[in-house]
């Protein structure tokens, strides 16, 4: 990046990760939160690769480098998808005559002014020389200055770290990893104001099928309600719902419904838990691109993921004859409960299937290697990855097959209709008996406003307009 481009984005960065404090005049703290709003709104209105690239980056605190690993790109294209959209931002803000200048300006918090009286002899004013009055100002630091200085060290600790732990102490986590786990223990430990606290904090945590759109609810939402704070965590479906009855969330995001074991925990802890259809989705069947099938049942599926078929010769007459090898998400997605009920009836996965953590590498899985199958839900689909292609899929081998995708938009009434078979709905749970401003956030995502974001993430709204 070029020195101005780093002074852009660093200038952004600041913005975005402002706190007020008390030791700022009241006014300029305004001014910059209302300007943090603004740009948390013009940030949703960004390319869909923009708002990816962008929330990574300043919402999930991850290096250029590990930004490009999360979405198969390079660092340099990563860098020039963060400059892109630092640029629009600044267009944007021009537009609302909000020129991109007044973020310097409002960076220079002035201190707010001290009272303490001083002695009477000590009242009489010594009158300045203007040269006098320009040296004092050049005395008194600056709040940029400030944070250059801070952000000056923080680079220097983050430097010493990293070298420490890839060359020296192999065994300390990754930086971005530490923060990340800090996250996740303040979580688990219940240091986090509870949803009724004086914060109002509502916390969200589950499956990573709606990481991306539980984002842009919360920078809308924040704009529209100011006075509500969410901490936003990802995990997976299961651990989401756990982590609801065990009262240390208020929301658990996830690609599944409640199931008859969730109810019988839940009545164990004296709750009742309540579903709130958010969006529809579907799962895409992946395949490796020299793969010559284009369609797929029901039934083959069914026998690949319980293993009953070993080649691809036994799934269709045209296919080659190479091994299968499906792939799965880890234990507790709430994906692959969806492919247990819908596809295997209820009956569990192989325990010779080979899973994998994150998308990502289920992704590369399939890339890799020509044999593999997996699914993946249509916000994670790799439309930039040349060696993945999907498949259509049908009911029974000798009905119509439908395909989840409409020049790289959802089929949406396929999905809708059930004419695509693995059509799903995602969720919000809650404790039926939520609080307030839990009780608010749901009505607003299901609001016309909430269900705009919904059809601008690439999903179908569960309201048919």
């Amino acid at each position: 990046m070029q020195s101005q481009d780093i002074l852009n984005e660093k200038s952004l960065e600041i913005i975005l990760n402002f706190k007020p404090s008390d030791k700022y005049d009241k006014s300029a703290v305004n001014e910059i939160l209302k300007l943090k709003g603004n740009i948390k709104k013009i940030i949703t209105l960004l390319s869909r690769q923009e708002q990816e690239v962008l929330d990574l980056r300043y919402f999930q605190n991850l290096s250029c480098e590990k930004i490009a690993q999360c979405i198969n790109k390079s660092k340099d294209e990563v860098e020039k998808i963060l400059i892109a959209g630092t640029k629009n931002i600044k267009e944007k803000l021009k537009q609302g005559d909000l020129v991109f200048e007044k973020i310097q300006k409002v960076i220079e918090l002035p201190k707010i002014k001290q009272e303490t009286k001083e002695p009477q002899k000590e009242q009489k004013q010594i009158k300045q020389t203007p040269a006098q009055k320009q040296a004092e100002i050049k005395r008194q630091p600056s709040f940029f200055a400030f944070i250059f200085s801070l952000a000056f060290y923080v680079i220097l600790f983050a430097g010493s770290y990293f070298i420490i732990q890839k060359y020296f102490l192999h065994n300390l986590p990754a930086l971005n990893q530490l923060f990340l786990n800090s996250r996740d223990f303040a979580l688990e430990t219940g240091s986090g104001k509870s949803a009724g606290g004086k914060n109002k904090a509502i916390r969200i945590s589950g499956s990573s099928s709606l990481f991306v759109l539980a984002r842009r609810w919360e920078n809308s939402f924040h704009i529209d309600y100011p006075k509500y704070h969410i901490d936003l965590i990802s995990s997976d479906s299961d651990k989401g719902i756990n982590s609801l009855i065990e009262g240390r969330i208020d929301i658990a995001n996830s690609s599944r419904p409640i199931t008859f074991l969730d109810r019988k925990r839940a009545s164990e802890h004296g709750l009742e838990l309540a579903e709130n259809r958010v969006a529809l989705d579907a799962l895409i069947i992946i395949v490796n691109k020299k793969n010559p099938v284009d369609e797929i049942s029901l039934d083959a599926l069914e026998k690949i993921f319980s293993n009953e078929i070993k080649n691809w010769k036994e799934v269709s007459l045209n296919s080659f004859e190479k091994p299968l090898t499906p792939v799965i998400r880890e234990k507790g997605s709430g994906t692959n409960e969806f492919v247990i009920n819908r596809v295997l009836q209820g009956d569990s996965f192989s325990s010779s299937i080979i899973s994998k953590n994150l998308n990502n590498e289920l992704i590369r899985y399939v890339a890799e290697h020509e044999g593999a199958i997996s699914f993946t839900n249509s916000t994670n689909y790799p439309w930039k990855n040349q060696d993945i292609k999907y498949l259509k899929v049908k009911n029974y081998d000798n009905s119509p097959a439908v395909s989840p995708f409409e020049e790289q938009k959802l089929n949406k009434d396929a999905i809708r209709y059930g004419d695509y078979p693995l059509a799903h709905y995602l969720y919000l749970i809650t404790q039926a008996d939520a609080p307030k401003n839990v009780q608010n956030f749901i009505l607003w995502v299901l609001s016309k406003e909430g269900q705009k974001i919904v059809a601008y993430s690439g999903l179908i709204p569960v309201y048919n307009e």
